[in-house]
Protein backbone atom coordinates (compact mmCIF):
# COMPACT_ATOMS: atom_id res chain seq x y z
CA UNK A 1 0.00 0.00 0.00
CA UNK A 2 1.38 3.48 -0.93
CA UNK A 3 0.87 5.86 1.87
CA UNK A 4 1.53 9.78 1.08
CA UNK A 5 3.75 10.84 3.71
CA UNK A 6 2.13 14.11 3.60
CA UNK A 7 -0.47 13.26 4.66
CA UNK A 8 -0.10 10.91 7.65
CA UNK A 9 0.47 13.27 10.77
CA UNK A 10 -0.77 13.50 14.28
CA UNK A 11 -3.89 15.70 14.54
CA UNK A 12 -4.13 18.37 16.93
CA UNK A 13 -8.50 17.90 16.96
CA UNK A 14 -10.58 14.83 16.06
CA UNK A 15 -13.45 16.58 16.90
CA UNK A 16 -14.70 15.42 12.71
CA UNK A 17 -14.93 12.18 14.06
CA UNK A 18 -17.35 12.28 16.76
CA UNK A 19 -21.12 13.37 16.45
CA UNK A 20 -22.58 16.37 18.86
CA UNK A 21 -25.42 15.99 20.70
CA UNK A 22 -28.37 18.01 20.37
CA UNK A 23 -28.78 20.88 22.77
CA UNK A 24 -31.80 20.66 25.55
CA UNK A 25 -33.21 22.91 28.32
CA UNK A 26 -34.55 19.82 30.74
CA UNK A 27 -34.13 16.36 31.26
CA UNK A 28 -37.92 15.98 31.08
CA UNK A 29 -38.52 12.43 28.54
CA UNK A 30 -34.76 10.98 29.47
CA UNK A 31 -33.80 7.91 29.54
CA UNK A 32 -32.87 6.48 32.42
CA UNK A 33 -29.64 5.79 33.91
CA UNK A 34 -28.97 2.48 35.57
CA UNK A 35 -25.40 3.32 37.15
CA UNK A 36 -22.54 5.41 37.82
CA UNK A 37 -19.71 3.15 37.87
CA UNK A 38 -16.48 4.64 39.47
CA UNK A 39 -13.21 3.32 39.34
CA UNK A 40 -11.70 5.06 42.63
CA UNK A 41 -8.02 5.03 43.70
CA UNK A 42 -8.09 8.09 45.51
CA UNK A 43 -9.53 8.72 49.06
CA UNK A 44 -12.98 8.43 50.20
CA UNK A 45 -13.61 12.02 50.38
CA UNK A 46 -13.01 12.12 46.14
CA UNK A 47 -16.32 10.10 45.78
CA UNK A 48 -18.26 13.23 46.78
CA UNK A 49 -19.17 14.20 43.35
CA UNK A 50 -20.15 10.66 42.16
CA UNK A 51 -22.54 10.48 45.26
CA UNK A 52 -24.18 13.77 44.37
CA UNK A 53 -24.76 12.68 40.80
CA UNK A 54 -26.02 9.53 42.12
CA UNK A 55 -28.31 10.93 44.01
CA UNK A 56 -29.72 13.51 42.12
CA UNK A 57 -29.99 10.86 39.08
CA UNK A 58 -31.89 7.99 41.73
CA UNK A 59 -29.41 5.27 39.94
CA UNK A 60 -27.16 2.80 41.51
CA UNK A 61 -23.70 3.19 42.61
CA UNK A 62 -20.82 1.12 41.90
CA UNK A 63 -17.00 2.02 43.30
CA UNK A 64 -14.57 -0.33 42.63
CA UNK A 65 -12.12 0.70 45.15
CA UNK A 66 -7.82 -0.31 45.01
CA UNK A 67 -4.57 1.66 45.79
CA UNK A 68 -5.69 4.57 48.46
CA UNK A 69 -9.18 3.89 48.69
CA UNK A 70 -10.40 1.02 50.98
CA UNK A 71 -14.05 -0.05 50.73
CA UNK A 72 -14.21 -0.31 54.48
CA UNK A 73 -13.68 3.37 54.30
CA UNK A 74 -15.53 3.93 51.57
CA UNK A 75 -18.55 2.38 53.73
CA UNK A 76 -18.15 5.01 56.71
CA UNK A 77 -18.16 8.03 54.48
CA UNK A 78 -21.05 7.16 52.73
CA UNK A 79 -23.11 6.34 55.90
CA UNK A 80 -21.66 9.63 56.85
CA UNK A 81 -23.30 11.18 53.29
CA UNK A 82 -26.56 9.26 54.30
CA UNK A 83 -26.03 7.09 51.18
CA UNK A 84 -27.38 4.21 51.18
CA UNK A 85 -27.30 1.25 48.65
CA UNK A 86 -23.99 1.94 47.00
CA UNK A 87 -22.39 -1.22 45.34
CA UNK A 88 -18.23 -1.13 46.82
CA UNK A 89 -16.44 -3.91 45.48
CA UNK A 90 -12.74 -4.33 46.82
CA UNK A 91 -10.55 -5.42 43.72
CA UNK A 92 -7.84 -7.55 44.99
CA UNK A 93 -4.49 -7.16 43.62
CA UNK A 94 -3.57 -9.27 40.03
CA UNK A 95 -7.32 -9.91 40.21
CA UNK A 96 -8.46 -12.21 37.17
CA UNK A 97 -11.15 -14.00 35.66
CA UNK A 98 -11.80 -15.87 32.44
CA UNK A 99 -14.07 -13.17 30.78
CA UNK A 100 -11.01 -11.08 30.87
CA UNK A 101 -8.94 -13.18 29.23
CA UNK A 102 -7.55 -11.35 26.44
CA UNK A 103 -4.85 -13.84 25.23
CA UNK A 104 -3.10 -12.19 22.51
CA UNK A 105 -2.41 -9.02 24.11
CA UNK A 106 -0.99 -10.72 26.76
CA UNK A 107 1.32 -13.03 24.41
CA UNK A 108 2.79 -9.74 22.92
CA UNK A 109 2.53 -7.70 26.58
CA UNK A 110 6.56 -8.65 27.21
CA UNK A 111 7.79 -7.41 23.53
CA UNK A 112 6.37 -3.94 24.93
CA UNK A 113 8.78 -1.11 25.51
CA UNK A 114 10.25 -1.70 28.67
CA UNK A 115 8.73 2.07 30.03
CA UNK A 116 5.34 0.26 29.53
CA UNK A 117 5.97 -1.81 32.82
CA UNK A 118 6.94 1.64 34.62
CA UNK A 119 3.62 2.44 36.09
CA UNK A 120 0.68 -0.17 37.37
CA UNK A 121 -2.85 0.53 36.72
CA UNK A 122 -5.47 -1.37 37.29
CA UNK A 123 -8.02 1.18 35.88
CA UNK A 124 -8.67 -1.18 32.31
CA UNK A 125 -9.55 -4.11 34.90
CA UNK A 126 -12.16 -1.72 36.57
CA UNK A 127 -14.40 -0.33 33.74
CA UNK A 128 -14.31 -4.17 32.45
CA UNK A 129 -15.31 -5.27 35.48
CA UNK A 130 -18.46 -2.87 35.14
CA UNK A 131 -18.98 -3.62 31.75
CA UNK A 132 -19.95 -7.11 32.81
CA UNK A 133 -21.42 -6.44 36.52
CA UNK A 134 -23.99 -3.82 34.30
CA UNK A 135 -24.56 -6.79 31.48
CA UNK A 136 -24.89 -9.36 34.13
CA UNK A 137 -27.28 -7.45 36.60
CA UNK A 138 -29.21 -6.19 33.62
CA UNK A 139 -28.58 -2.49 33.36
CA UNK A 140 -28.63 -0.93 29.93
CA UNK A 141 -27.37 2.35 30.37
CA UNK A 142 -24.07 3.36 32.79
CA UNK A 143 -22.11 6.80 33.01
CA UNK A 144 -17.95 5.61 33.49
CA UNK A 145 -16.93 8.48 36.48
CA UNK A 146 -13.13 9.22 37.53
CA UNK A 147 -13.22 10.42 40.91
CA UNK A 148 -10.85 13.36 39.67
CA UNK A 149 -14.06 14.42 37.49
CA UNK A 150 -15.96 18.04 38.96
CA UNK A 151 -18.78 19.94 37.82
CA UNK A 152 -21.21 17.81 36.37
CA UNK A 153 -24.24 18.94 36.77
CA UNK A 154 -27.43 16.62 36.89
CA UNK A 155 -29.03 18.34 33.68
CA UNK A 156 -25.60 17.82 32.18
CA UNK A 157 -25.04 14.19 32.81
CA UNK A 158 -28.85 13.36 31.75
CA UNK A 159 -28.45 15.25 28.53
CA UNK A 160 -25.19 13.31 27.44
CA UNK A 161 -26.79 10.06 28.59
CA UNK A 162 -30.11 11.02 26.62
CA UNK A 163 -27.78 10.70 23.70
CA UNK A 164 -27.63 6.78 24.38
CA UNK A 165 -30.75 6.79 22.01
CA UNK A 166 -28.72 7.48 18.81
CA UNK A 167 -25.11 6.31 19.81
CA UNK A 168 -23.66 3.48 21.80
CA UNK A 169 -21.46 5.77 23.49
CA UNK A 170 -21.07 9.59 24.49
CA UNK A 171 -18.89 11.43 26.30
CA UNK A 172 -18.42 15.02 27.95
CA UNK A 173 -16.22 17.66 27.15
CA UNK A 174 -13.16 18.10 29.73
CA UNK A 175 -11.37 21.63 29.06
CA UNK A 176 -10.38 23.57 32.02
CA UNK A 177 -8.15 21.39 32.77
CA UNK A 178 -7.08 19.79 29.39
CA UNK A 179 -7.87 15.99 29.47
CA UNK A 180 -4.37 14.80 27.65
CA UNK A 181 -1.56 12.88 27.33
CA UNK A 182 1.63 14.77 29.16
CA UNK A 183 3.14 15.24 25.71
CA UNK A 184 0.18 16.44 24.51
CA UNK A 185 -0.02 19.20 27.56
CA UNK A 186 3.34 19.69 26.26
CA UNK A 187 2.01 20.32 23.01
CA UNK A 188 -0.47 23.04 24.27
CA UNK A 189 1.91 24.90 26.28
CA UNK A 190 4.92 25.27 23.58
CA UNK A 191 2.20 26.69 21.54
CA UNK A 192 0.84 24.07 19.05
CA UNK A 193 -2.63 23.49 18.36
CA UNK A 194 -4.22 20.70 20.96
CA UNK A 195 -7.43 19.88 21.68
CA UNK A 196 -9.05 17.33 23.54
CA UNK A 197 -11.02 14.09 22.80
CA UNK A 198 -14.08 12.13 24.28
CA UNK A 199 -12.62 9.88 27.28
CA UNK A 200 -13.78 7.19 29.60
CA UNK A 201 -13.75 9.94 32.49
CA UNK A 202 -17.01 10.72 31.70
CA UNK A 203 -18.44 8.79 30.02
CA UNK A 204 -22.09 7.10 28.97
CA UNK A 205 -22.16 3.74 27.24
CA UNK A 206 -25.29 1.45 26.19
CA UNK A 207 -24.43 -1.75 27.10
CA UNK A 208 -27.31 -3.49 25.00
CA UNK A 209 -24.74 -2.07 22.05
CA UNK A 210 -21.57 -4.01 20.56
CA UNK A 211 -18.84 -2.94 22.76
CA UNK A 212 -15.16 -3.50 22.74
CA UNK A 213 -13.30 -3.69 26.46
CA UNK A 214 -10.60 -2.18 27.94
CA UNK A 215 -7.53 -2.95 27.00
CA UNK A 216 -4.63 -2.84 29.66
CA UNK A 217 -2.64 0.13 27.88
CA UNK A 218 -2.59 3.93 28.16
CA UNK A 219 -5.52 5.37 26.12
CA UNK A 220 -7.86 2.21 26.42
CA UNK A 221 -10.94 4.24 26.41
CA UNK A 222 -9.93 5.51 22.95
CA UNK A 223 -9.43 1.60 22.05
CA UNK A 224 -12.78 0.88 23.80
CA UNK A 225 -14.72 2.97 21.20
CA UNK A 226 -12.94 3.07 17.90
CA UNK A 227 -15.17 0.82 16.52
CA UNK A 228 -17.72 3.05 17.16
CA UNK A 229 -15.81 6.16 16.00
CA UNK A 230 -15.46 4.29 12.99
CA UNK A 231 -18.89 4.19 12.47
CA UNK A 232 -20.14 7.52 13.48
CA UNK A 233 -21.97 6.07 16.39
CA UNK A 234 -19.53 8.15 19.47
CA UNK A 235 -20.94 11.19 20.53
CA UNK A 236 -20.25 14.28 22.41
CA UNK A 237 -22.73 16.09 24.23
CA UNK A 238 -19.60 19.37 24.24
CA UNK A 239 -21.27 19.61 28.15
CA UNK A 240 -18.59 20.88 30.35
CA UNK A 241 -16.63 18.99 33.24
CA UNK A 242 -13.57 19.60 35.09
CA UNK A 243 -10.66 17.71 35.60
CA UNK A 244 -8.67 18.19 38.82
CA UNK A 245 -5.92 20.61 38.52
CA UNK A 246 -1.86 18.39 38.57
CA UNK A 247 1.30 19.26 37.14
CA UNK A 248 2.11 17.30 34.09
CA UNK A 249 5.41 17.45 33.54
CA UNK A 250 6.51 16.77 37.53
CA UNK A 251 7.35 13.02 36.27
CA UNK A 252 9.34 12.76 33.10
CA UNK A 253 8.90 9.10 33.10
CA UNK A 254 5.18 9.12 33.02
CA UNK A 255 5.73 10.70 29.21
CA UNK A 256 7.70 7.48 28.27
CA UNK A 257 4.89 5.06 30.05
CA UNK A 258 2.19 6.79 28.33
CA UNK A 259 3.96 7.14 24.50
CA UNK A 260 3.14 3.40 23.36
CA UNK A 261 -0.64 3.86 24.17
CA UNK A 262 -0.56 7.47 22.50
CA UNK A 263 1.42 6.54 19.27
CA UNK A 264 -1.25 3.88 19.20
CA UNK A 265 -4.27 5.74 19.74
CA UNK A 266 -3.15 8.49 17.76
CA UNK A 267 -2.40 6.63 14.87
CA UNK A 268 -5.40 4.35 14.92
CA UNK A 269 -7.54 7.85 14.97
CA UNK A 270 -5.75 9.65 11.92
CA UNK A 271 -6.60 6.75 10.33
CA UNK A 272 -10.14 7.01 10.27
CA UNK A 273 -9.33 11.03 9.31
CA UNK A 274 -8.37 9.40 6.13
CA UNK A 275 -11.19 7.18 5.81
CA UNK A 276 -8.99 3.71 5.97
CA UNK A 277 -10.38 1.02 8.59
CA UNK A 278 -8.22 -0.28 11.32
CA UNK A 279 -7.46 -3.65 8.70
CA UNK A 280 -4.53 -0.83 6.50
CA UNK A 281 -3.36 -0.15 10.10
CA UNK A 282 0.02 -2.08 8.46
CA UNK A 283 3.59 -1.96 9.43
CA UNK A 284 3.84 0.13 6.28
CA UNK A 285 1.75 2.35 7.61
CA UNK A 286 2.90 2.64 11.24
CA UNK A 287 6.45 3.07 9.90
CA UNK A 288 5.03 6.49 8.24
CA UNK A 289 3.57 7.28 11.17
CA UNK A 290 6.16 6.63 13.70
CA UNK A 291 7.64 8.88 11.75
CA UNK A 292 5.03 11.76 11.81
CA UNK A 293 4.99 10.68 15.61
CA UNK A 294 8.84 11.87 15.68
CA UNK A 295 8.15 14.95 13.77
CA UNK A 296 5.95 16.20 16.32
CA UNK A 297 8.24 15.66 19.56
CA UNK A 298 10.77 17.04 18.33
CA UNK A 299 8.51 20.23 17.06
CA UNK A 300 7.24 20.60 20.76
CA UNK A 301 10.60 20.21 21.66
CA UNK A 302 12.01 22.65 19.52
CA UNK A 303 9.39 25.35 21.10
CA UNK A 304 10.02 24.53 24.53
CA UNK A 305 11.29 28.12 25.43
CA UNK A 306 7.68 29.71 24.68
CA UNK A 307 6.57 27.69 27.57
CA UNK A 308 6.82 29.43 31.07
CA UNK A 309 10.18 29.22 32.01
CA UNK A 310 9.98 27.62 35.16
CA UNK A 311 8.69 24.62 33.07
CA UNK A 312 11.24 24.68 29.96
CA UNK A 313 13.41 22.05 32.21
CA UNK A 314 10.57 19.88 32.95
CA UNK A 315 8.74 20.23 29.30
CA UNK A 316 12.17 19.21 27.89
CA UNK A 317 12.46 16.12 30.04
CA UNK A 318 9.23 14.89 29.48
CA UNK A 319 9.75 14.97 25.71
CA UNK A 320 13.25 13.36 25.51
CA UNK A 321 11.60 10.54 27.66
CA UNK A 322 8.83 9.93 25.35
CA UNK A 323 11.48 10.17 22.45
CA UNK A 324 13.67 7.69 23.76
CA UNK A 325 10.04 5.24 24.40
CA UNK A 326 9.38 5.94 20.91
CA UNK A 327 12.84 4.74 19.72
CA UNK A 328 11.64 1.05 21.06
CA UNK A 329 8.38 0.97 19.33
CA UNK A 330 8.78 -0.30 15.75
CA UNK A 331 5.72 -0.48 12.79
CA UNK A 332 5.99 -4.17 13.11
CA UNK A 333 5.17 -3.81 16.88
CA UNK A 334 2.27 -1.82 16.17
CA UNK A 335 1.12 -3.70 13.82
CA UNK A 336 1.17 -7.11 15.76
CA UNK A 337 -0.65 -4.96 18.88
CA UNK A 338 -3.00 -4.18 16.53
CA UNK A 339 -3.75 -7.72 14.90
CA UNK A 340 -3.74 -9.24 18.74
CA UNK A 341 -6.23 -6.65 19.89
CA UNK A 342 -8.35 -7.22 17.07
CA UNK A 343 -8.36 -10.68 17.58
CA UNK A 344 -8.73 -10.44 21.49
CA UNK A 345 -11.96 -8.29 20.82
CA UNK A 346 -13.53 -11.13 18.43
CA UNK A 347 -13.15 -13.31 21.17
CA UNK A 348 -14.46 -10.60 23.89
CA UNK A 349 -17.43 -10.59 21.89
CA UNK A 350 -18.18 -13.85 21.99
CA UNK A 351 -18.19 -13.75 25.87
CA UNK A 352 -19.86 -10.94 25.84
CA UNK A 353 -23.05 -12.11 24.12
CA UNK A 354 -22.85 -15.32 25.97
CA UNK A 355 -23.18 -13.69 28.99
CA UNK A 356 -26.09 -14.64 31.56
CA UNK A 357 -28.31 -12.14 33.71
CA UNK A 358 -27.84 -12.98 37.62
CA UNK A 359 -30.50 -12.98 40.24
CA UNK A 360 -29.12 -10.31 42.33
CA UNK A 361 -25.96 -8.39 42.64
CA UNK A 362 -24.23 -10.36 44.88
CA UNK A 363 -25.36 -13.76 42.74
CA UNK A 364 -23.19 -11.23 39.52
CA UNK A 365 -20.32 -10.99 41.76
CA UNK A 366 -20.01 -14.16 43.38
CA UNK A 367 -19.79 -15.06 39.53
CA UNK A 368 -17.42 -13.09 38.80
CA UNK A 369 -15.05 -13.78 41.88
CA UNK A 370 -15.67 -10.64 43.83
CA UNK A 371 -17.83 -9.44 46.86
CA UNK A 372 -19.17 -6.16 47.94
CA UNK A 373 -17.51 -4.79 51.04
CA UNK A 374 -19.76 -5.31 54.07
CA UNK A 375 -21.50 -2.15 55.91
CA UNK A 376 -19.85 -1.28 59.58
CA UNK A 377 -22.82 -3.90 62.16
CA UNK A 378 -23.10 -0.77 64.59
CA UNK A 379 -23.70 2.25 62.40
CA UNK A 380 -23.62 4.74 64.99
CA UNK A 381 -22.54 8.38 63.42
CA UNK A 382 -23.31 10.93 66.24
CA UNK A 383 -23.51 14.45 66.59
CA UNK A 384 -20.22 16.00 68.27
CA UNK A 385 -22.57 17.14 71.24
CA UNK A 386 -23.45 13.91 71.67
CA UNK A 387 -19.99 12.12 72.09
CA UNK A 388 -19.27 13.04 75.69
CA UNK A 389 -21.87 10.98 76.46
CA UNK A 390 -19.72 7.89 75.40
CA UNK A 391 -16.80 8.68 77.63
CA UNK A 392 -17.67 6.66 80.20
CA UNK A 393 -14.62 5.10 80.73
CA UNK A 394 -10.97 7.56 81.18
CA UNK A 395 -7.83 5.49 78.99
CA UNK A 396 -6.00 6.45 75.45
CA UNK A 397 -7.56 6.24 71.96
CA UNK A 398 -5.35 4.75 69.47
CA UNK A 399 -6.03 7.03 66.31
CA UNK A 400 -5.38 5.21 63.36
CA UNK A 401 -2.07 6.16 60.93
CA UNK A 402 -3.33 7.88 58.14
CA UNK A 403 -0.27 7.26 55.20
CA UNK A 404 -1.99 9.53 52.34
CA UNK A 405 -0.74 13.36 53.68
CA UNK A 406 2.27 12.20 54.54
CA UNK A 407 3.10 10.43 51.14
CA UNK A 408 1.34 13.93 49.10
CA UNK A 409 3.30 16.19 51.17
CA UNK A 410 6.98 13.91 50.38
CA UNK A 411 5.58 13.68 46.57
CA UNK A 412 4.74 17.48 46.84
CA UNK A 413 8.28 18.19 48.53
CA UNK A 414 10.25 16.21 46.04
CA UNK A 415 8.84 18.65 43.17
CA UNK A 416 11.04 21.37 41.77
CA UNK A 417 10.02 24.69 43.42
CA UNK A 418 10.44 26.80 39.75
CA UNK A 419 12.62 29.33 39.18
CA UNK A 420 11.90 33.23 39.99
CA UNK A 421 9.41 35.03 37.52
CA UNK A 422 10.86 36.91 35.02
CA UNK A 423 9.50 40.69 33.52
CA UNK A 424 9.26 39.38 29.97
CA UNK A 425 6.39 37.93 27.76
CA UNK A 426 6.12 35.00 29.73
CA UNK A 427 6.11 35.88 33.24
CA UNK A 428 2.04 36.39 33.53
CA UNK A 429 1.26 32.83 32.08
CA UNK A 430 3.87 31.25 34.32
CA UNK A 431 2.88 33.10 37.60
CA UNK A 432 -0.84 31.77 36.58
CA UNK A 433 0.23 28.13 36.12
CA UNK A 434 1.97 28.15 39.77
CA UNK A 435 -0.83 29.62 40.92
CA UNK A 436 -3.08 27.27 39.44
CA UNK A 437 -0.68 24.52 40.40
CA UNK A 438 0.02 25.37 44.27
CA UNK A 439 -4.30 26.34 44.62
CA UNK A 440 -5.20 22.63 43.49
CA UNK A 441 -2.43 21.17 45.58
CA UNK A 442 -4.22 23.29 48.38
CA UNK A 443 -7.21 22.46 47.50
CA UNK A 444 -6.18 18.30 47.44
CA UNK A 445 -4.53 18.79 50.94
CA UNK A 446 -8.04 20.01 52.32
CA UNK A 447 -10.21 17.56 50.93
CA UNK A 448 -7.89 14.85 52.19
CA UNK A 449 -7.89 16.66 55.56
CA UNK A 450 -11.59 16.63 55.85
CA UNK A 451 -11.92 13.33 54.70
CA UNK A 452 -9.28 12.47 57.37
CA UNK A 453 -10.82 14.15 60.37
CA UNK A 454 -13.91 12.48 59.40
CA UNK A 455 -12.15 9.12 59.27
CA UNK A 456 -11.23 9.70 62.79
CA UNK A 457 -13.79 10.85 64.34
CA UNK A 458 -16.02 7.48 63.14
CA UNK A 459 -12.53 5.47 64.11
CA UNK A 460 -13.24 7.06 68.22
CA UNK A 461 -17.01 6.89 67.57
CA UNK A 462 -16.39 2.99 66.68
CA UNK A 463 -14.55 2.46 69.85
CA UNK A 464 -16.37 4.19 72.63
CA UNK A 465 -19.42 2.76 71.19
CA UNK A 466 -18.35 -1.10 71.00
CA UNK A 467 -17.04 0.04 74.90
CA UNK A 468 -20.42 1.32 76.07
CA UNK A 469 -21.78 -1.75 74.57
CA UNK A 470 -19.37 -3.95 76.21
CA UNK A 471 -20.58 -2.43 79.64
Amino acid sequence: MNWNMAGIRQHGTHRSLVRRGKPGSSPAGAVGLDAIIVPGTRPAAYLDHAVTLARAAKCSLVILCSHYLDGREVKEYLDARSFRGAIVIQLPAGYAHPLFDFRGLLAIKDQLPPACGSHVTDLSMKRNVGLVLAKMVGWRRVFFLDDDIRDISYPDLQRTVDMLRSFSAAGMWVTDFPDNSIVCHANRVTGGSQDVFVSGAALAVDCQGDLGFFPDIYNEDWLFFFDAASKGALGNSYLKATQLYYYPFANAERAAWQEFGDVLAEGLYALLHHGRDVGQATSGYWGKFLEARRNFLEAALSRVKQAPSDMEDEITASLQSALKSLSDITPDLCARYVEAWRQDLRSWKRRWAAIREMPSVDAALEELGLETTPAHDLKKILHPQDRATLLRTPGQVAIPKFDTLREMGDRYGAQRLGSPVHDDKRSALARDHRQHRRQSQVNEVIAVVHMTVLYCQLRVIRIFSLRRLST
